[in-house]
């Protein structure tokens, strides 16, 4: 049998993780440091969606025909792979130092053309609003109109495109296209690619190229990228292999996990009150489907040629089923959980009609937040020596950014339908059926620790066996703390923990609103914590109040 002790060593531990957390970010923001490099990479937008908008707009209007019947969007996008040559290559800071008309972030405005069906892909500098580059497609089965008075050679309008530019041809070489760099349908059957690579313009081994594509008499699509060498493009494929096998072994054992909890929910049916993990499992439901309508742009960012909406709401939807199925996983992972510590005579988490409910909660909140500060610190620290002795970083994922979000200040609400579900079915299920498996504490904390873990590698964290380690060493903890704490401890904590690094990413956004919001949100757990504990205190009074005395 396992309880919960009543003395706390968290409030030192909490000391620790904020001096640990603290000193990593003095050390990270001295000169020398390597984020240095990644800093000089990220720019912040100095315009709106809006204006970048209206200027892809202009843009269209002067260079192709445009009907009065249009929409237009506009996501934030980033070259990965650059990012991630840059950065493995020590090259950020050069880069930032000598190539600042090519930023690696910039907006990416989708305008469709309802009347000639024409969709139209324009890269803006979210900086000082210049025109980066460009994509028109038209489905084949449109006809498209005659070509305009001009140079009939298409190399001829590449070339004429290239000086429009600003370029100097005599500075560039051309090339044949590598079809493997380059979307199919960039260069179809009716159109011509011409490539021009820079005689002197290049970051490590990667050369400046000019990419222009002609169709039907005009440029249709023109692109400055650097040409990353194969070398660094074939580890970073492994590596993403890697991480996709490490998801799917994550994904296959928490499948195993969820149908051995259905079969003891299912066995001990007549034990088992089914009305308990209701209300949790409903709030992981209903935020979880919310933020899957307001990622709908991040979902859009993966498009390919032609508009974007259709592939981004069959990619909603399939999202949607899986976390219902997903739901129905934590559902039975609480009542299964419940019903092994109840077994060992342990009630993990207390109920609502027992009087000391209220106070449990007040006291899980503190300790929640004592113990997310030592994690956090903990967190900074590995992250410190992953980057500074094992060559770690990382890329922006245009897919998962507060940038790609209808309401980027509902994100943060995130932090509770991670910390239900993963709680859930890796602390409270997981460690008590491995250790019916393995009659072993440690290991029946590690073993789900480490499932956990490896469904965090597919985060654009390279080498991707970083992230492995980092997450099992914070579920090691997550699961010692749900041993001594109970559930509803390590529920705040880690709901805290999300929260505060989520209220950070709306801060970084840098307007006063995000700020405020970002702010709330660090203290959200611990006004949440409190209502519910304020709530129970004022009904059962209610209940002392009501109830007929019986001499």
């Amino acid at each position: 049998m396992i309880k919960p002790t009543a003395r706390s060593p968290l409030l030192p531990l909490a000391v620790i993780g904020i001096v640990l957390y603290l000193a990593v970010v003095l050390v990270s923001s001295l000169p020398q440091s390597n984020d240095a490099g990644l800093e000089a990479l990220q720019d912040r937008p100095a315009v709106s969606k809006e204006q970048a908008a209206q200027q892809a707009l202009r843009f269209i209007r002067q260079t192709f025909p445009l009907s009065s019947d249009y929409r237009v969007s506009t996501l934030y996008q980033s070259d990965a792979d650059r990012s991630g040559y840059l950065q493995k290559e020590d090259l950020a800071v050069t880069y930032a130092q000598r190539f600042g008309a090519y930023p690696l972030d910039y907006y990416e405005v989708e305008v469709n053309d309802n009347t000639s069906k024409t969709t139209y892909y324009i890269d803006v500098n979210f900086t000082d609003l210049s025109i980066l580059g460009w994509e028109s497609y038209i489905p084949r089965s449109i006809q498209q109109p005659a070509a305009a008075a001009g140079p009939a050679d298409p190399q001829l309008i590449a070339e004429q495109t290239l000086r429009s530019r600003g370029y100097t041809l005599k500075d560039w070489e051309r090339i044949e296209p590598d079809p493997q760099r380059h979307p199919s349908g960039s260069a179809a059957a009716d159109s011509s690619r011409f490539v021009y690579q820079s005689k002197s313009l290049a970051i490590g081994e990667a050369k400046l190229q000019l990419a222009v594509t002609v169709r039907n008499g005009s440029a249709a699509a023109f692109h400055a990228s650097f040409a990353i060498p194969a070398s660094f493009l074939a580890w970073q494929e492994a590596q993403d292999k890697n991480a996709a096998t490490m998801t799917r072994i994550s994904l296959l054992l928490s499948l195993i996990m969820a149908l051995a909890s259905f079969y003891i929910v299912f066995r001990f049916r007549k034990e088992i009150t089914f009305r308990r993990g209701l209300l949790l499992t409903a709030v992981f439901l209903a935020i979880y489907i919310a933020n899957n309508f307001n990622m709908v742009p991040a979902l859009r960012t993966a498009h390919s040629n032609g508009p974007s909406q259709l592939e981004a709401m069959f990619n909603l939807w399939f999202l949607n089923i899986l976390i219902g199925l997903m739901a129905v996983s934590v559902y039975f992972a609480l009542l299964a959980g419940r019903h092994l510590w109840l077994r060992q005579g342990w009630s993990p988490w207390p109920l609502w009609h027992e009087p000391s409910f209220g106070g449990q909660v007040r006291s899980a909140v503190i300790q929640g937040y004592l113990l997310c500060l030592f994690i956090l610190g903990v967190q900074q620290t590995l992250f410190f020596g992953a980057e500074h002795w094992f060559d770690v970083w990382a890329v922006n994922d245009p897919s998962d950014s507060v940038l790609n979000m209808v309401y980027p200040a509902f994100f943060p609400l995130m932090a509770w339908a991670a910390a239900i579900s993963e709680e859930s079915v890796y602390r409270l299920f997981g460690i008590p059926f491995f250790m019916k498996l393995v009659r072993s504490r440690f290991i029946a904390v590690l073993i789900p620790s480490m499932i956990w873990a490896l469904s965090h590698t597919q985060y654009p964290i390279y080498p991707v066996y970083t992230r492995f380690v980092e997450v099992t060493v914070i579920g090691l903890i997550f699961g010692y703390a749900f041993l001594k704490y109970g559930f509803m401890t390590v529920l705040f904590a880690h709901a805290s923990m999300d929260s505060i690094l989520m209220g950070f990413s709306l801060m970084d956004l840098g307007d006063w609103t995000h700020s405020l919001m970002g702010g709330f949100y660090i203290i959200f757990p611990g006004l949440a914590g409190w209502l519910i504990a304020w709530f129970h205190g004022k009904t059962k009074r209610r209940r002392l109040v009501t109830r007929p005395r019986l001499e």
